[in-house]
């Protein structure tokens, strides 16, 4: 086996992969810092394209579906089939609008760490609504979408959009059965946190993170193929 060295990130992954790493266990927490090292495919960009196609007009659903089977990536594939069927009621319900990128939000850690806010969305409607699409496998927790909805006000404040609802679109699996489930959250249904308990949680990760760079680059063994020199 050959070894060589990791590269601890400096700068926070994502606004939602940052807020699904805190957790009660700060051990926890490194670890996933750790698998952050290694950049994941965007194995989601697709299903987003084709969720923001139908929201926008661009596509019907039974379209969508169809451009979902064509995609060549088998994970990429599963992704967005699973996805867009599990959101079937949601975006035959909705009317066509425009959709726009939000850009530029900032929220600053207690301790000055810049975490940018993206991607989110304005449905530009009457009234103009929030979107924020998380797609991912594993569930958030409460205590983590509601660290997430209070991160989202405060950087929304100074915008035209501060005032607006939202939709806060989940689809992971469910925990009890081998399926994807739709959840729409508000932001009654979201609970904003408290400052002093936002805090509280953003301390959690410092720790965590303040160990984790503290021990820098890992030893890591990596497996090499056999060569015609190798016994």
């Amino acid at each position: 086996m050959d070894t060589k060295f990791s590269t601890p990130i400096c700068e926070l992954p994502s606004f939602l992969s940052t807020i699904s790493m805190v957790g009660d266990d700060r051990h926890s927490i490194i670890q996933k810092l750790r698998d952050a090292e290694r950049k994941s495919p965007s194995v989601y960009e697709p299903t987003r394209a084709l969720f923001l196609s139908v929201l926008r007009g661009k596509l019907d659903f039974e379209k969508a579906m169809q451009q979902a089977w064509r995609i060549s990536d088998d994970v990429e594939k599963k992704c967005a089939t699973q996805v867009l069927y599990a959101s079937k009621d949601f975006l035959e319900s909705q009317r066509p609008a425009h959709i726009a990128a939000l850009t530029g939000l900032v929220f600053s850690l207690p301790n000055g760490l810049p975490l940018s806010v993206s991607p989110i969305w304005v449905r530009q409607s009457d009234p103009d609504r929030i979107l924020v699409l998380h797609f991912w496998q594993t569930p958030f927790s409460d205590w983590q979408l509601s660290a997430a909805a209070a991160v989202l006000r405060q950087v929304l404040a100074d915008y035209e959009y501060g005032a607006s609802e939202i939709d806060f679109i989940s689809v992971p699996f469910s925990e009890v059965s081998n399926r994807r489930r739709f959840e729409l959250y508000s932001w009654r249904k979201l609970k904003v946190m408290p400052p002093d308990e936002l805090k509280r949680f953003w301390d959690r990760f410092i720790s965590a993170w303040n160990e984790y760079q503290h021990k820098g680059p890992r030893a890591i063994k990596v497996r090499r193929d056999k060569t015609l020199f190798d016994p």
